[in-house]
């Protein structure tokens, strides 16, 4: 047996030894949509239900606050809910279960004794993509190399959460690299998605987001440096994948300090910055995540982040302007995308907001700036790692595009940036140009575009989309709301002419035979700011769900 793979079973026989005796079930093998197997097995008590199904993280917190669940209640309920979709999805990494119930008991306590909680995240479990490091815990990062290597201090972030009264109890699983949209690695294997075994779980957050799709967590941290909170780099979407909601904010807004990346150590301070990010069970919990954050001042945790106060000010009192992006270059819409784009654009006006087309203006050349500074570190920390037990690259990192390659140089480096700054100034003057296509003559509030051109794909069929990554080099922060789902009477029409390859593969994903596994899959629209605007984006968020989930 080669190194990697004794490693690695050694590292999944220590996971799943911490999942216990009680918490264990068995999966059925035949069924594709999980989600109903919480319900279905019968380890969980109603109340324990109630916790995990019927309440949010703002619901919780009031639960808490008021006394109708304890903290330890909450946490013991997604531990065990946490368990099963383990068994079930293949989504965890680390498991700390005897930590969070010492750490729910200790919030208890002090809440009988002063009669006040810790702080605005009291009791909330949080689950935490693999590459967020908490102290006696592995970061692998879905390379065995890394594993039995212990991480000696928790990341900034994690710090933060704990002083706002946060409970961590498991780390999510991740693909190979973190730059690919499956996650499956060599160490852990595969995520599948709870609501089909034939469709990703997405990535490089896949396994957070497919734990918070089957409830496993009320809420998570995840990274995004090219979509992967939203979407991966070739884009696949771990909030839109599973159902849930995502932002990812504008750097400097989150704590990033001491995160374990596949990158040579300093690579991820240059060049396109990677981004913790939140996905979570409602749009009302990533403002409560991102809120709670700034009012902790994180510039005073970590020296990356900005001074950036939570901007309280009201939406003007005028109807909101929506910059309008429902096409790329390459591809079209697959069917219930545009009909729930189209949907929500007819909702805006009826509501008395203004809609506008825009265009994903420069897309290529801002695609093209992120690869270029995805490939100059070339693999170097990543093939190093791999060499020390022998691990291979996955098929979905051999697909990918992006490695093996080989290295930049300091003088690409300089290029690169240089393009990137000219880039995010074009764009600044292009989103001020839109005053001249509003009635008020201001400037569109946000954009409204879809997430990618497609449905959620089926494994290992790799399709990237424009509708991502451009926003990270624009360091533009982007948020993923729920807005249908897939009405197979509705959505079940002929498709057009392709209209390049990378269309060909999209409709692929929809033909009349497979549109059956998509049936009353949730189906999300994307929102996307200006640079550090997270306070705007989410005030306009919540206005819009509004408006789109009116009946």
């Amino acid at each position: 047996m080669p190194k990697y793979e004794e490693i690695s079973a050694a590292k999944r026989a220590e996971r799943d030894s911490k999942i216990p005796a009680e918490f264990r079930i068995t999966v059925p093998e035949d069924d594709d949509n999980l989600l109903e197997l919480p319900r279905a097995c019968g380890i969980f008590t109603d109340q324990e239900l109630s916790i995990t199904e019927d309440h949010d993280s703002v619901a919780l917190l009031e639960a808490i606050r008021d006394g109708r669940f304890s903290c330890l209640d909450v946490v013991t309920a997604f531990c065990k809910r946490a368990a099963v979709a383990q068994q079930a999805l293949n989504c965890l990494t680390e498991i700390f279960f005897d930590q969070a119930y010492e750490r729910a008991r200790f919030l208890d306590d002090h809440f009988k004794r002063t009669g006040k909680p810790i702080g605005p995240l009291h009791g909330l479990p949080i689950a935490l993509k693999d590459s967020i490091n908490v102290a006696g815990v592995d970061s692998t990062i879905g390379v065995t190399a890394f594993a039995f290597k212990p991480e000696p201090k928790n990341s900034i972030i994690v710090d933060m959460l704990l002083d706002l009264g946060a409970v961590m109890y498991v780390k999510t699983n991740v693909p190979q690299s973190m730059m690919v949209p499956d996650t499956e690695n060599f160490c852990f294997g595969r995520t599948r998605n709870p609501r089909s075994k034939h469709l990703t779980a997405a990535g490089s957050s896949g396994g957070l987001g497919a734990l918070v799709g089957f409830r496993g967590a009320p809420a998570g941290i995840g990274t995004d440096v090219g979509g992967s909170v939203r979407e991966a780099v070739t884009k696949t979407i771990p909030a839109y994948c599973n159902g849930v909601y995502g932002v990812k904010p504008s750097s400097g807004v989150l704590p990033y300090h001491y995160l374990k990346g596949y990158l040579t150590e300093g690579a991820e301070m240059i060049g396109i910055l990677c981004v913790n990010g939140v996905i979570a069970v409602s749009l009302r919990d990533c403002d409560l995540l991102l809120r709670a954050n700034a009012e902790a001042e994180p510039w005073l945790y970590d020296p990356g982040c900005a001074y950036l106060p939570w901007d309280p000010s009201p939406l003007p009192s005028r109807p909101l302007v929506f910059g309008v992006i429902s096409k790329d270059h390459e591809t079209h819409l697959l069917p219930p995308l545009k009909r729930v784009l189209d949907e929500a654009c007819s909702k805006l006006k009826a509501a008395g907001h203004e809609l506008v087309e825009i265009e994903l203006y420069k897309s290529d050349e801002l695609a093209s700036n992120a690869s270029n500074f995805f490939q100059i570190e070339g693999a170097t920390a990543l093939d190093l790692a791999r060499s020390e037990t022998g691990e291979p690259y996955t098929e979905a990192v051999q697909k990918g595009g992006l490695y093996p390659c080989k290295p930049g140089t300091i003088w690409d480096l300089f290029r690169y940036t240089t393009t990137r700054a000219e880039l995010q100034l074009d764009w600044l003057r292009y989103w001020a140009s839109t005053a001249k296509k509003t009635a008020s003559g201001r400037p569109i509030d946000v954009i409204l575009c879809p997430p990618q051109s497609g449905l959620p794909r089926p494994h290992d069929t790799l399709i990237r989309s424009h509708f991502s990554r451009v926003f990270n080099v624009l360091d533009y922060p982007a948020a993923i709301v729920q807005c249908g789902k897939v009405d197979l009477v509705k959505d079940s029409v002929d498709l057009p002419a392709p209209r390049s390859a990378l269309d060909e593969r999209v409709q692929s994903t929809f033909t009349p035979e497979k549109r059956e596994r998509y049936r009353d899959f949730p189906i999300a629209l994307q929102l996307v700011g200006q640079r550090q605007m997270e306070a705007k984006l989410m005030e306009v968020a919540s206005v819009f769900e509004s408006c789109v989930t009116a009946q």
